[in-house]
């Protein structure tokens, strides 16, 4: 991986010399065939061959991913639907139809009444939120790396762009808000901003209360829900605006199912006014057509589906937490049901998380470690976070939870050989090739 000061590390340059000499002794159509080849691969292996449980990832339906595939793909746009400053007239008429789309679905499936529509990325998002809300030498409040937080770059990217002074809220075991521990640190350093939301997310968050501890320091309440927001627009989570977040952040991938981007939601007409002046042209000029018209498909599949694949993906997540629990492994948040979001959280403290994320590699299970409250300490991770969307949407339920659970420990806690159960998982997933909670045929 590369260092914080953005230079490669050595394996990295290793790689990139192996690939180099590889690559330039290729002609340039041996290069494009190739590139065919490892895209076919990858498919072929994600789709017949792994169990995917990474949280930051889902499936796009069929005809969603289509739409990808598009002129749109190389055709540009600028300014706001219906007024466009770039291209002219005509130019712009099938987008902006399909840009209002994505703006009516929104509003509608999150009752807000404001959207900024159109970052890359959450990244993207998350920073016009700070450039909106905060001024040069503010001080934002925010959850740990420990505490679950989505955005633990913050000391390393903000205060270099934003000159941002990050103050952590104390860590909990479970990912949750010690709401008297925030208001003494509130009351001491006076955040601009209290974040709340993250990657690392069991239960819903206080936000009442933290509403009540930012009018009393004048702070405003950001609410990052990219791994959430389905949940929240089925009624399921909580519903971050109407208990009294100022701005609301989301991914379109993830549980949204749709491709990679961002999204920023507020009922404040000020706010959403900044908002959408800094994002074009400070943070994005022109974008991708063809992105649009998927998320805007994606989106319409989750107003008239996303309740139902919500409520199977919490019936899942507890029904794999409890399998995880009584096949020998150490699982968060028992004594309050495990989970009310996707997401299952391991403690492998004893198991050990290197090791255990090695297996489950071998055997295509795709897993990843995470921080637990401690690591810091510790100075490694000990956690994992497993999660449930993609399962769900390739038509799983409990019943399939509960096998996945075994396999993990005839993996990680038997020894078993991992070839055998990845050929296991590879015949078990040809019931599985279909996408859910979709207008695919």
């Amino acid at each position: 991986m590369s260092t914080a000061d953005g230079r490669f590390s050595q394996k990295t340059l290793d790689y990139l010399a192996r690939m180099d000499s590889r690559f330039s002794g290729m002609a340039p159509r041996a290069i494009a065939d190739r590139v065919v080849q490892l895209v076919q691969a990858h498919d072929e292996w994600r789709a017949r061959r792994c169990l995917n449980m990474l949280a930051a990832e889902n499936l796009l339906s069929r005809n969603a991913r289509r739409l990808l595939d598009s002129d749109m793909a190389t055709r540009l746009t600028e300014g706001f639907p219906g007024d466009k400053e770039f291209p002219p007239l005509r130019h712009q008429v099938y987008i902006d139809e399909i840009e209002a789309a994505i703006i009516s679905l929104v509003k509608r499936m999150f009752r807000a009444r404001h959207v900024e529509w159109r970052p890359a990325n959450t990244t993207m998002a998350n920073a016009v939120a700070f450039f909106a809300l905060t001024e040069p030498g503010d001080t934002i409040l925010v959850q740990s790396m420990e505490g679950g937080a989505n955005m633990n770059y913050h000391p390393v990217a903000i205060p270099r762009i934003r000159d941002l002074r990050v103050v952590d809220m104390p860590p909990t075991r479970e990912f949750e808000i010690d709401v008297t521990a925030v208001r003494e640190v509130a009351r001491k350093v006076k955040p601009r901003m209290l974040v709340v939301g993250g990657s690392y997310t069991l239960f819903p968050y206080p936000v009442r209360e933290l509403r009540a501890i930012a009018d009393e320091v004048g702070a405003t309440v950001f609410y990052d829900a990219a791994h959430v927001a389905l949940l929240i627009a089925a009624g399921l989570f909580q519903d971050p605006l109407a208990e009294g977040a100022d701005l609301l952040a989301l991914s379109t991938q993830k549980i949204m199912s749709g491709p990679v981007g961002g999204m920023l939601l507020t009922n404040d007409a000020e706010i959403a006014r900044k908002m959408l002046a800094l994002t074009f042209p400070s943070f994005l000029q022109t974008r991708d057509l063809n992105k649009y018209s998927a998320e805007a498909h994606a989106l319409a599949e989750m107003t008239a589906f996303g309740g139902e694949y919500a409520r199977q993906i919490v019936a899942n997540a507890k029904a794999l937490a409890k399998a995880l629990e009584e096949e020998g492994f150490t699982v968060l948040g028992q004594a309050k049901g495990y989970t009310m979001s996707h997401q299952v959280f391991l403690d492998l403290l004893e198991i050990g998380a290197e090791r255990y994320e090695t297996i489950c590699q071998e055997c295509n299970i795709l897993v990843h470690k995470a921080h637990l409250m401690g690591d810091g300490a510790r100075g490694k991770r000990t956690g994992s976070r497993i999660t449930v969307q993609e399962l769900t949407r390739q038509g799983m339920k409990e019943k399939e939870m509960r096998q996945i659970a075994r396999w993990m420990r005839r993996a990680v806690i038997d020894g078993e050989q991992a070839s055998v159960i990845a050929g296991e998982i590879e015949e078990f997933l040809k019931d599985f090739q279909r996408v859910d909670y979709s207008f695919d045929p």
